[in-house]
């Protein structure tokens, strides 16, 4: 001890005299500086500067105070402490923090930080204290207490575990650590709980109500269970949907499943799942292994009542009716189950295709459809005939047409061979023959039924392509609320589901069938008209042309009196009337062969004859579109020669008139206008047909004008008649307009005038027509007495 003192004493001594002794060579701070950087350079020395650049420290150093530090701080320190604890720039701790962690096991390097070992038996000691207190603790509880990440701690607990901490993790669950005790305590609750439960009960309920650790009573009534400790099962595993059923409740269950399944022969999903089985499907097939069942969407049903339903279907079928399953089934099953149990029994029955299903659950037999398609039989025919009668337009297809056609091919081939010969021989020679005279014309009419091979095939080949251009619309035979009508009327105790969906797939075939009828109906009719009857319809119809024909030149004869702007608006007038009149008799003669023809061949519009024009053959139609659109214009000229072409085309023969004829059409059409003026009252209706008259007296020529035209009339008379009868008739034609104007705005006031207003007028109306009663006579005679010579014949 002695020794050491001295020692000591002798080394003060000496460092003593060093700090008093001079120094012989000083080196300046730079020159320092200088000689470490140079060591530095030449990697003769291994030092840091510090933050301050005033020292300088061995990495050695470095190491050693972080150690220091490390031990100070209780085993924990994080490295950005440290730089401004060791005042070393940060970099050079990282790569030293490494090296310790490489050198020392006890040390590690954990979200930079340093911890050792003895922090972590000092933690373990904390989370013991906790685990104690509470009987479980969640590493992710530590995680945020100790800023740790939940592996490192597993990592660095598990090993302590029964050493410094009495407890243990969860096997299931490694995130959470608990005592025995903890564990015992649990076990008994659940032991007791579960032991009081009498009927299906969610597991996640009691979780919630009660707080227990998930994962842990899952482990403890698995092996509650397992052990027999707890009488019942557990449906549905570790899941949102687990459900604890007791023993208890699972025998009266399945008692009450085998006595419902027993009486009644089916099970409901909702009905077992109200009960507590949470997998209906997968109990029934568990528990009914050997019974053959058939599952449907919310039910399963028997053999019996399968049995039941294929002995109905099959009576339905064997007597031609129908049977409705619905009723045979349980109220509880849906439509659609019924519908798919339906399908089952069809498959197996093997007659689906003698059977119609409507509405999901009744099966019809085809007999039974049969049945009801015959109570139409007698409609259709009606309907059809009808049909034909009063609406012929776009009534029968072109197929009807062709089959007509062939028809008549055959009977017109058996026509009289003097006939034929003579028909050539006019044909061949040129001549003309008529029965109106030398002066008449004849026109052949061209059939189409009637032409050689070439022509026919080339009818054929325009009558396809029309048709394929246009199809044809079907006939409407009735409407499915008609067709409903007749089921109710001729079906008894049939439920209205049935009648509505029957009628729907009636209407389609009923429909087809109707088209059939209709075209024999026609056929027959076609084939019925005889020869004969044909040439006598063609005859009238000639004598019907010529007539109208002559009247119409013997009109345009009237209007050549007038002016150019009179002229037009009687040729206007004539095209509306008499000229449109005899286009439609053409039209309805040529449709009666694509039955088209209408009774009333007035009643023919313009859109009829378009389509009519639609039905006929390419060369007829070209000529009878140029006639129907002359009526269009204001040329009568025009329309005549349309009319002769037309004529040619359709093989009309048209008698023109010689003079006796046009005598004859004159005195008759005296006649009537006369007949006519004796009966009428009305001014206006006398003003205008004593005018005509005057008229064709004056210039032996008819005319055939409206009443906007008499003023013009009654002008051209001013030098025709005598001066005494023209007076007479402009002064009735002035009280005619007055009547008119007066009658007019008694109409245009109505009820706005006052009492004097409408006394004045109706006196004045009163003086008007009487005054017309006055000299109406006097028109009239005119032309019904003996007539004076007019001024032209003077």
């Amino acid at each position: 001890m002695a020794a050491a003192w001295e020692e000591i004493r002798r080394l003060a001594a000496d460092f003593q005299r060093a700090q008093f002794a001079e120094a012989a060579q000083r080196l300046s701070e730079r020159n320092c500086i200088e000689i470490v950087a140079k060591l530095i350079a030449e990697k003769q020395l291994d030092v840091v500067h510090t933050l301050d650049g005033k020292e300088y420290i061995t990495p050695a150093q470095i190491s050693r105070e972080i150690q220091d530090e490390l031990h100070v701080c209780g085993g924990r320190v994080n490295i950005v402490d440290l730089q401004q604890i060791i005042n070393v720039d940060l970099v050079h701790i990282e790569s030293r923090a490494n090296d310790i962690v490489k050198s020392d096991r006890t040390i590690q390097l954990v979200l930079g930080q340093f911890i050792n070992e003895i922090y972590l038996d000092q933690l373990a000691e904390e989370i013991n204290d906790k685990l104690q207190e509470t009987g479980q603790v969640t590493i992710s509880e530590l995680c945020k207490a100790y800023d740790l990440p939940g592996d490192f701690l597993i990592q660095a607990l598990s090993p302590r575990l029964g050493r410094i901490i009495h407890g243990q993790i969860d096997q299931d669950n490694k995130g959470v650590i608990f005592t025995e005790a903890f564990v015992a305590r649990h076990q008994a609750r659940i032991r007791g709980l579960f032991s009081a439960i009498t009927r299906p009960t969610p597991v996640t309920n009691l979780i919630t109500r009660y707080g227990f650790q998930e994962q842990l009573l899952y482990s403890v009534l698995e092996e509650l269970v397992n052990t027999g400790r707890l009488k019942g099962t557990v449906i549905g595993g570790r899941q949102d949907k687990a459900v604890f059923v007791p023993d208890i409740y699972a025998r009266t269950q399945s008692n009450w499943v085998d006595s419902f399944f027993k009486q009644n022969g089916y099970l409901e999903f909702d009905a077992l799942s109200r009960l507590g089985i949470p997998d209906p499907v997968n109990y029934i097939k568990k528990r009914y292994k050997s019974t053959k069942l058939l599952f449907l969407k919310a039910a399963c049903v028997g053999q019996e009542i399968v049995d039941q339903v294929e002995a109905s279907v099959d009576e339905a079928i064997s007597s031609g009716t129908w049977v409705d399953i619905a009723t045979l089934l349980p109220t509880s099953l849906s439509i659609e189950d019924s519908g798919i149990l339906l399908q089952q029994v069809m498959r197996s029955f093997n007659k689906h295709l003698s059977t119609i299903i409507f509405s999901d659950t009744i099966v019809v037999s085809e007999k039974f459809i049969n049945s009801c398609t015959d109570l139409f039989r007698e409609l259709m025919h009606h309907k059809a005939e009808k049909e034909m009668k009063n609406n012929p337009v776009n009534v029968v297809t072109e197929e009807d047409l062709k089959e007509s056609s062939i028809l008549e091919n055959s009977s017109a081939n058996k026509k009289d061979k003097k006939d034929e010969r003579r028909k050539k021989a006019t044909e061949g020679s040129g001549s003309v023959r008529g029965g109106g005279g030398g002066n008449a014309r004849e026109f052949r009419i061209k059939k189409t039924k009637k032409k050689g091979r070439k022509d026919a095939e080339s009818d054929e080949e325009s009558q396809a392509s029309s048709t394929s251009r246009n199809k044809h619309l079907e006939i409407p035979f009735m409407s499915q609320e008609e067709i409903q009508d007749v089921l109710r009327s001729h079906i008894q105790d049939c439920p209205e589901e049935l009648i509505t969906e029957l009628a729907e797939h009636l209407i389609r075939s009923l429909t087809k069938s109707y088209q059939e009828v209709v075209r024999s109906v026609f056929v027959s009719s076609t084939s019925s008209l005889s020869g004969a009857n044909r040439r006598r319809t063609i005859k009238d119809l000639q004598e019907e042309v010529s007539n109208l024909y002559n009247n119409i030149r013997l009109f345009e004869k009237g209007i050549k009196h007038f002016t150019d702007e009179t002229q037009t608006n009687l040729a206007k007038h004539m095209l509306k009337t008499v000229c449109t009149d005899i286009t439609n008799l053409i039209f309805n003669f040529l449709a009666a062969d694509v039955m088209m023809a209408a009774e009333d061949c007035t009643a023919i519009t313009s859109e009829v004859r378009k389509k009519i024009l639609g039905k006929l053959p390419e060369e007829t139609r070209g000529p009878l579109t140029k006639l129907h659109t002359s009526l269009n214009g204001k040329s009568l000229e025009d329309f005549l020669l349309c009319l002769d072409s037309s004529a040619d085309a359709c093989d009309i023969m048209v008698k023109k008139g010689d003079k006796k004829k046009e005598r004859q059409i004159l005195f008759q059409h005296r006649q009537a206008l006369i007949e006519q003026l004796k009966v009428t009252e009305d001014p206006a209706l006398v003003l205008h047909l004593t005018s005509i008259l005057l008229f064709q007296f004056s210039t032996q020529c008819m005319l055939h004008a409206p009443g906007r035209c008499v003023p013009q009339i009654i002008t051209f008379l001013t030098t025709k008649i005598p001066e005494d009868q023209h007076a007479l008739l402009v002064k009735y034609q002035g009280l005619v307009v007055k009547q008119l104007i007066s009658q007019n705005y008694k109409i245009g006031q109505g009820d706005d005038d006052t009492v004097d207003d409408n006394l004045g007028e109706k006196e004045c109306a009163d003086a008007i027509r009487k005054e017309l009663q006055e000299i109406t006579t006097s028109l009239k005679d005119l032309v019904l007495r003996p007539r004076k010579s007019s001024v032209t014949e003077e």
